[in-house]
């Protein structure tokens, strides 16, 4: 008579699973679009300050009410900013402590820079779903190469 408490615990954790994956699969991201963007406590321009963000910087929409948006950003910190701040996402942001700029998307080919955790890449090509594990960047100064997903946040 145990197993069924056990067995219904699982069927909830694979239940839980499938809808993260299903839910990450279909994150909406957006940028920021002014020089400093600033993140609330909650949905109102009378709530607490918390940050200020720079222009370019790429958030994941958790919720939208009433001219507001719910935002997490690459640290997995959640705030709020005003919708009109937002704007469609051509960057991303590097997530790992150092991501490899690849001449093409294979872990063989040259590495033509590095970019250091937090640094902010513009997307060349939009990336189309279930398109691999490669998108194709470019540094400010110019620089383009390709970088693996699982080092950038905001796709």
């Amino acid at each position: 008579m145990n197993r069924v408490p056990h067995l219904s615990r699982l069927a909830g954790l694979v239940f839980a699973s499938l809808l993260g994956a299903v839910g990450a699969a279909h994150a909406e991201f957006r940028q920021t679009t002014d020089n400093a963007t600033v993140a609330y406590e909650g949905p109102s321009a009378k709530a607490t300050r918390q940050f200020i963000y720079s222009r370019g910087t790429p958030v994941e929409v958790v919720v939208t009410i009433e001219g507001w948006v719910k935002v997490r950003d690459a640290t997995g910190t959640l705030a709020w900013m005003e919708r009109k701040a937002l704007g469609e996402r051509n960057n991303v942001q590097v997530k790992s402590a150092i991501a490899d700029i690849y001449a093409s998307p294979d872990a063989a080919s040259p590495i033509l820079f590095r970019a250091d955790s937090g640094v902010l890449l513009q997307i060349v090509t939009p990336q189309p779903p279930n398109a691999g594990a490669w998108t194709q960047v470019r540094h400010r100064d110019g620089q383009t190469g390709f970088v693996r997903l699982d080092s950038v946040f905001g796709l």
